[in-house]
């Protein structure tokens, strides 16, 4: 009997956790936002990859570079799950105006990274 409850408790959990998420969902500017988020995640590690691989280029975050230098490919899949657990996370554990500001942050630090990228490969910046 401890078993069942427990295996409810969980299900409850996840279901709680999916309704959040649909919630947050419905509001068209959090789907805009959060669009917007994992395209500039795709954008920069496809940006990362380019540059790293053209061998003009080095990574510049001291924390990920050697990650990225032992293993690029599992370096950029963590970093892409990590920003999904981010995202996530702001869709169902804010709420309201909070929420919204959170997720306009997250949707110009991901689309901003990539641009750099870009403009530095171009040899604009």
């Amino acid at each position: 009997m401890v078993g069942a409850r427990s295996a409810g408790r969980g299900t409850a959990a996840r279901h709680s956790l999916w309704s959040r998420l649909r919630i947050a969902l419905r509001t068209p500017l959090v789907r805009i936002l959060s669009i917007a988020f994992l395209v500039g995640q795709a954008c920069d590690v496809l940006t990362t990859h380019v540059a790293l691989a053209s061998g003009r280029f080095e990574e510049a975050n001291p924390v990920f570079a050697p990650a990225l230098s032992s293993n690029e490919a599992l370096a950029l899949a963590v970093k892409l799950s990590l920003a999904g657990v981010v995202l996530l996370a702001a869709l169902t554990k804010l709420t309201g105006s909070r929420r919204i500001v959170v997720m306009c942050v997250l949707a110009f630090i991901a689309l901003e990274a990539p641009a750099t990228n870009a403009l530095r490969m171009l040899g604009v910046m």
